[in-house]
């Protein structure tokens, strides 16, 4: 079953949500802050040359390696949060203010066992590296390994766990990720943001795992809750439907 986690969204997106039973996955390299996945490679990289100083190793490891081989430009990413009624989310760009929607996912029954959604790591999960670690990061990007990096189940796993990682000062959104490269049965296309083209897949989800709608503060807080009440009597989902707590004029 999990926890509950919230994707906040609009009525619109929560239509074609319901409609189609898919959720959208964006590239990862097209995030808000494309800082993100930077800041758990370089932490990696830290732990690298921390070995590498410590024991006086003259032939340093190529680090630009891990930015070249982090798969940054094939993976897709789909974030939750653990705050369903949140005013920095209801005002943050996640939302269209006029139909803000936050749906409530059961963490371990969006998926199938293909798509695990994680909890963000915040500050460095990496322990000190020690002399066996650093030298399997040798053998992997030695010439004569490297090309099958993306067949190496463990490398990818890491490349899994970086894209978790963001700076405490992040902690207080308590985000949760689904990380993955475009799956075989997804819709897969793009879209323009901002005058920026972002790639993205649909991937279906299991439906019943809706257990929570919150409907965010706006003018037309009513007219909402009454249309998404409406919609999920229409498609027989069985999920609470409520109003955000959040007074209007704070979240203007």
């Amino acid at each position: 079953m999990g926890i509950k986690i919230y994707h906040y969204t609009s009525l619109d997106v929560l239509k074609k949500i319901l409609t189609s039973k898919t959720l959208r996955f964006t590239k990862i390299n097209s995030l808000n802050d494309t800082s993100e996945y930077k800041f758990g490679i370089q932490l990696l990289k830290n732990k690298i040359s921390e070995f590498e100083n410590n024991n006086k190793i003259e032939n340093k490891l190529d680090l630009s390696l891990l930015d070249r081989f982090s798969f940054v430009e094939s993976l897709y990413s789909l974030s939750f949060t653990e705050n369903g009624d949140d005013l920095a989310f209801w005002n943050s760009y996640y939302v269209d203010k006029n139909i803000p929607i936050s749906i409530g996912f059961m963490s371990k029954e969006t998926f199938n066992k293909d798509f695990i959604i994680n909890r963000c790591i915040y500050d460095d999960p990496y322990p000190i590296m020690g002399t066996e670690r650093y030298q399997w990061f040798r053998s992997i990007f030695d010439v004569r390994n490297i090309l099958q990096l993306s067949k190496n189940k463990e490398y990818i796993q890491i490349t899994f766990q970086t894209a978790h990682i963001k700076h405490k000062a992040f902690e207080i959104e308590k985000e949760w990720r689904a990380i993955s490269f475009v799956s075989k049965d997804s819709l897969a296309g793009k879209f323009n943001r901002n005058g920026k083209e972002i790639e993205y897949f649909d991937q279906y989800f299991n439906i019943n795992s809706i257990r929570e709608i919150i409907i965010g503060p706006c003018s037309h807080q009513e007219k909402n809750f009454k249309e998404v009440t409406s919609i999920i009597s229409e498609n027989n989902i069985q999920c609470l439907v409520i109003k955000s707590t959040i007074p209007l004029e704070l979240s203007r």
